[in-house]
């Protein structure tokens, strides 16, 4: 059987990041991320004797007309596709090209919209075969395999797919409970060239060392993809698997990709002892909590290698964060931050505007606060109603949804919520509003400018402002 692993092409230039709940530009980043959730499918085909091939075609810059030509270079029996929200329809209509291609083909699609209103989906691509719910990688292993062998779809949990003229959607598939069962990620599939960090330009690659998160966060819709509860990889295998792609990719810079890396301070204490002990020369970012730090595990991941977290900061106005469930305190920011750059590493923070009970007056609010921080970066963020959030729900049911708004609006540079004391339209100026006071303010370019160590690198910073201006604005 030959698997066919496809992240769309760009649309008008525009190439996305499609990994379970990060939906975004490029220019979010100023990077595209490594396919890891594509190459950790092809691992498990591979184990299964898949023929699997993976095109990142935003990233290799093939437009629909060079995907056409290596579709029917590769002949695949089934084409897996790589979803997101703002490109749904986009990337569904890849289902119809390929069979306009290969009428033989099988079309599958997985990520969390696809997840979340598979019906909605199915109608809209009538060349799509078949959805794949939650983490996909067993549930796809044995999807490919029942199409191979003419087996009953009927008994494969976490499908939706056609009889006839019925859309069925099959009982959810339990999460996979021992993480390390899954193989390595098939990076081999990969051109990891096309990877590489701000800055420095040098390649990089995503380890994924647990999944789930067991908070109640109304606007994330992480849950859709890997659950509530807490799932973790053993210290050893993270570490390994750092090890092997040091010797056989040459990367020494990673991100742990997990909803949030710290939630257990016993794994991450081991982590950084096993790297220390093992004598790894890597360099490494991840995300976290406020209320999931300490000063002497921050200084063992300093010493580890980790040079950059980034903090979920959403709001500083209390009310705001309690009414999206956040679980944290104000004072909790102020306290991890401070402490983090005691430790010596950076900071990047992830705020949100435009969440229940948003004025224009906690916006600003919020904009002085990341400035007395001193966040090295930030990340300004529209609340977007992800289809599977509360947010979205209750956004449905309070009236503040646009409902004339197109999924491609679904972006978290604009606004499609008007709030009571807000509207949507106000949001998106005011983050744009913030971006500017934020970066132009004198510490803060003074922060950015000195990490700038060679020619090459303030090239760089150049490319990097304008392509990070393609999403700070609308």
């Amino acid at each position: 059987m030959k698997a066919y692993l496809l992240s769309p092409p760009a649309i008008d230039g525009i190439k996305m990041v499609r990994e379970g709940r990060c939906m975004a530009r490029e220019g979010v980043w100023t990077t595209l991320w490594p396919p890891i959730s594509m190459a950790m499918i092809a691992s498990v085909l591979e184990q299964n004797d898949g023929v699997v091939k993976i095109t990142d075609a935003g990233a290799e810059e093939i437009d629909e007309n060079g995907f056409e030509v290596l579709l029917k270079a590769f002949n695949p029996d089934v084409l897996i596709i790589n979803s997101t929200t703002p490109t749904i329809e986009y990337d569904l209509s890849m289902a119809a090209l390929a069979k306009q291609n290969l009428p033989h083909i099988k079309t599958i699609a997985f990520g969390i919209h696809v997840g979340e209103l598979p019906k909605e989906c199915m109608e809209m691509q009538p060349e799509l075969d078949f959805i794949v719910h939650n983490e996909p990688e067993l549930t796809i292993q044995e999807l490919v395999l029942t199409v191979k062998n003419g087996g009953d779809l009927s008994k494969i949990l976490g499908i939706t797919y056609r009889n006839k003229d019925k859309i069925i959607t099959n009982p959810p598939r339990p999460f996979i409970q021992d993480l390390d069962s899954l193989p390595r990620p098939a990076w081999h599939l990969v051109d990891t060239d096309k990877y590489v960090l701000p800055y420095t330009k040098k390649k990089y690659l995503l380890v994924a060392s647990a999944r789930g998160c067991p908070y109640q966060c109304t606007f994330c819709v992480g849950k859709g993809y890997y659950g509530s509860r807490l799932r973790i990889r053993s210290p050893e295998s993270v570490v390994k698997e750092m090890k092997w792609v040091g010797e056989t990719f040459g990367i020494e810079d990673f991100l742990f990709w997990t909803e949030s890396f710290t939630l257990n301070r016993k794994f991450v204490m081991s982590v950084c002892e096993l790297i220390q002990a093992w004598e790894l020369k890597i360099r490494w970012v991840c995300n976290s909590r406020v209320d999931h730090v300490d000063f002497n595990m921050l200084k063992e991941m300093k010493e580890a290698g980790c040079w950059m977290i980034g903090y979920g900061v959403e709001s500083s106005n209390q009310k705001i964060l309690d009414q999206a469930k956040k679980g944290i305190k104000v004072e909790q920011i102020g306290t991890a931050c401070a402490l983090t750059k005691k430790a010596g590493i950076e900071i990047s923070a992830h705020i949100v505007f435009g969440l229940p009970g948003e004025t224009k007056e906690t916006i600003r609010e919020t904009a002085r606060f990341a400035k007395k921080v001193g966040f090295d970066y930030a990340q300004f963020y529209c609340a977007t109603p992800w289809p599977g959030t509360e947010l979205y729900k209750i956004s449905q049911k309070e009236g503040w949804l646009r409902t004339d708004a197109p999924w491609s609006a679904y972006q978290q540079n604009m606004s499609i919520l008007d709030l009571k004391d807000l509207d949507a339209e106000e949001t998106t100026k005011l983050r744009e509003e913030c971006f500017r006071t934020f970066y132009l303010y004198p510490p803060t370019i003074w922060r950015t400018l000195r990490k700038i160590k060679s020619f090459s690198e303030l090239k760089n910073f150049f490319w990097m402002v304008k392509n990070f201006l393609t999403w700070s604005s609308k």
